[in-house]
């Protein structure tokens, strides 16, 4: 049973995937008392899983399985996870998102301000929300341990926008849910919901059809 400080919770894992064990390898610490969530499967999940998922191998079910359960805890912290990317401009963190798309969003953000690559979690501290990168989900460990407060979410699909546009409500929570259940493939709308209310406080949202002109993208959803 490992011990790690990820996303400013101190958190167990047991598991025997290679790749989830490699992507948590920077996140390893010590601590003498009970942490604040245990994470693990149990074998008859796993063959269970291994069943319904014919063709996958046992460590890419436990680490998705694993990176779930994260994900739907977070719910329990102030927090909830995105299926996202974020990057650091100015101090700041910019979520990039594009839930009703197939569209991947790292090919055209600047890989050297990636922090959290896919999987991102966010948690509500002190009346700011925070951006974290965390080792779950396959490429976890392309992401960094970087905590970084949350400026501005940006949603793109050439559909929904033709050019860069601040979001009002009706344009947004649609998307804002989307892209937090794609992360824990289940329903906690009511919760979800309850985040955004508070975060819409806080955080910018825009739309925008591409990603093109990255540069000029992150000045203004920063401004």
């Amino acid at each position: 049973m490992g011990q790690y400080r990820i996303s400013d919770l101190n958190i167990e894992v047991d598991t025997n995937s290679k790749t989830l064990i490699r992507n948590l390898a920077p996140y390893e610490v010590e601590f003498d008392y009970k942490p604040n969530l245990s994470l693990s499967i149990t074998d008859d999940i796993l063959l269970q899983l291994m069943d319904e998922y014919e063709g996958y191998t046992s460590d890419i079910i436990e680490c998705e399985y694993i990176s779930t359960e994260f994900a739907r805890a977070l719910f329990d912290f102030n927090g909830f996870p995105m299926k996202a990317t974020a990057v650091e401009h100015d101090g700041s963190a910019v979520i990039f998102a594009s839930p009703f798309t197939d569209v991947d969003v790292n090919m055209y953000l600047p890989s050297d301000k990636i922090f959290a690559y896919n999987d991102v979690a966010v948690r509500l501290i002190s009346s700011l929300f925070y951006a974290y990168g965390t080792p779950f989900g396959l490429k976890g460990d392309l992401s960094t341990e970087k905590k970084l407060p949350i400026k501005s979410i940006v949603y793109v699909d050439n559909e929904r926008f033709d050019s860069l546009k601040r979001l009002d409500t009706k344009d947004m929570v649609s998307m804002f849910i989307r892209s937090v259940m794609l992360a824990i493939r289940s329903e906690r709308t009511k919760h979800t919901l309850f985040m955004l209310e508070k975060l819409m406080k806080v955080v910018d949202f825009y739309g925008v059809s591409d990603l093109n002109d990255i540069d000029f993208i992150l000045e203004k959803v920063t401004e």
